[in-house]
């Protein structure tokens, strides 16, 4: 839909040809009326002359016999398309000769077929233009002077029948020479006025055919509706959008052709026909053909003709990207409070946490206790280093420091990863490690201690979400020469729907004794080597981390402090 590239589209060949195909179609045309003339014109004038005679049959029969084989010799020529301007006077030439002939048997210069020699002039002119029309004038007048010896060669008799009526062959040849000269003007007018509208037709043929290549390439959906509320038009990018194709819905009612989960859409649109007014930008939800929430921002105007409204146009766009970035800045500025009152607490908690740690740590070496009284001060101590575990991570979360990127091995680095979380204490009897090699070398470009840190969150997740046994598959694959994705899959139990929407947040959890900060601090790591982090899971079928990194220098992203 290689991509299409937007271009001006130029005239086509066809189009700039049309000017010679008109003078084609203009000889074609000739071939016709002369048939025409000669199937109605001929009987008449031969057969009903006053004087006719046994041998006017034998004129008429020879002269559409020579009409006929003319217009078959000439329909050959131009079936060949060769030669457009020989062909043209040539049939210019052949009509005077058929009219001289007639003439000359049928009486000469008082001939009822003299009057054919301006038929003959004018359409040598519209034919041939100014040129044409002045050879044909040229033509008729030789014929006309010469038309008695002509007469008197081929024994043709005179008639004195039409002679009051025909004007005298001086006054005929100068009326000749002049309508030679205005259709030869008018042939030439015409043929500016063709080329006017050949030029106009091809402007316009190039502007639609700009507008609708623009159309078709526009990302943002475009539908328009008619005065009746049917369907005109989709791009491809609203068919897409919207999991409709043009073909099915192009002249359908939009009650008919918007189904029901687009209804929001469908109700503006109509809105706005009703009342005749355009719809400043409102967001819609929608859904799409496969049941997922699509959020779109549409706006309508009116489409007008002549002061008339012809319909409504609709303009609308997938706001997903753009809700997407405004999660992310929401998130980066929570995160960025949360991190400053991070650094606050951890300072704040250190500062007791200390003090207390050492005292009951001193206390257990220099007393003996028994019974319930050792029993508290191992709760004291054990508490105190949950509660460190929980400022050392505080402090993780809130300080980080630069990137020292070097390139990885993936294969080497995933496969010790695997090795050391198969020997974790958290990696229960049942639980199998499994790493899953990629298909050829796969390099990262990443700060080695920290993305350890991120397989491990991720990994000790896993571990921890199946107590009664499981694999977790621990594989990457390369997307292409920019991004690889490396993948932990556990067997546990899947996380909740209400729960998924929430993983990263800061001290959200499901464990039990968990600090929910974990997962946000590996994600921080990998946004800030440019990368994602998603999670894909459902009650029942386990769960798979997906860390999308590129594969190249990593953009790093200044985190919020």
């Amino acid at each position: 839909m290689s991509s299409p590239s937007l271009h001006r589209s130029g005239p086509s060949p066809d189009a700039a040809a049309r000017p010679t195909v008109d003078r084609w179609t203009g000889l074609r045309t000739l071939i016709r009326a002369r048939l025409l003339i000669a199937t109605l014109a001929l009987p008449i004038g031969v057969l009903l002359r006053p004087e006719a005679s046994q041998s006017a049959w034998w004129v008429l029969w020879w002269a559409l016999l020579a009409v006929g084989v003319m217009s078959t010799v000439f329909w050959v020529g131009i079936r060949i398309r060769r030669g457009l301007k020989a062909q043209t006077y040539v049939q210019i030439t052949a009509d005077l000769v058929m009219i001289t002939t007639l003439a000359a048997y049928t009486g000469g210069r008082d001939s009822q077929f003299m009057l054919f020699f301006a038929l003959a002039v004018i359409t040598g002119g519209l034919l041939g233009r100014i040129p044409g029309g002045a050879f044909a004038a040229l033509g008729a007048c030789a014929a006309i002077v010469s038309l008695p010896s002509i007469t008197a060669s081929v024994g043709g008799e005179g008639s004195q029948a039409l002679s009051a009526t025909l004007p005298p062959p001086g006054m005929l040849i100068a009326f000749l020479a002049t309508v030679g000269m205005l259709s030869g003007v008018l042939g030439e007018r015409v043929k500016r006025t063709r080329d006017d509208l050949d030029r106009t037709a091809r402007e316009l043929d190039r502007v639609r055919l700009d507008n609708d290549v623009i159309l078709r390439h526009l990302t943002t959906g475009l539908l328009t509706v008619d005065a009746g509320g049917r369907v005109a038009y989709l791009n491809p990018a609203a068919e897409q959008m919207l999991g409709l194709r043009v073909l099915e819905v192009r002249g359908r009612p939009l009650t008919a052709a918007l189904p029901e989960r687009l209804s929001l859409l469908r109700d503006v649109v109509l809105e706005s026909l009703q009342r005749r007014a355009p719809r400043a930008r409102a967001e819609l939800l929608m859904g799409t053909a496969s049941g997922k929430t699509l959020p779109v921002g549409a706006s309508t105007n009116l489409l007008r003709h002549e002061d008339g409204i012809t319909g409504v146009v609709a303009v609308f766009q997938d706001l997903t990207e753009v809700r997407e970035m405004e999660r992310r800045a929401r998130r980066n500025e929570t995160l960025a409070e949360v991190g400053a009152l991070s650094a606050a607490i951890a300072h704040e908690l250190r500062n007791g946490l200390n003090p207390i740690s050492g005292s009951a740590e001193c206390l257990q070496r220099e007393l003996k206790l028994e019974g319930e009284n050792a029993v508290l001060m191992s709760l004291i101590i054990t508490e105190c280093s949950r509660l460190n575990r929980f400022v050392t991570d505080l402090l993780g979360y809130s300080r980080e420091r630069d990137l020292a990127v070097e390139t990885i091995d993936l294969d080497d680095h995933l496969a010790e990863l695997c090795e050391i979380v198969a020997r974790d204490p958290r990696c229960r009897v049942g639980v199998t490690v499994r790493y899953e090699r990629g298909a050829g070398a796969g390099a990262l470009q990443a700060d080695r201690e920290q993305i350890r840190q991120v397989w491990l969150n991720l990994a000790a997740n896993a571990l921890e979400a199946m107590p009664r046994g499981g694999e977790l598959k621990v594989r990457w694959r390369a997307v292409d020469t920019n991004q690889v994705i490396v993948e932990f899959a556990d067997d546990g139990p899947g996380i909740a729907a209400e729960d998924l929407r929430r993983i990263g947040e800061p001290f959200f959890t499901t464990k039990e004794n968990g600090t929910g900060l974990g997962v946000a601090i590996a994600q921080r790591v990998v946004e800030r080597h440019g990368g994602t982090l998603s999670f894909d899971s459902a009650p029942g079928r386990g769960t798979t981390v997906r860390v999308t990194l590129p594969a190249g220098e990593p953009a790093i992203v200044a985190a919020a402090a």
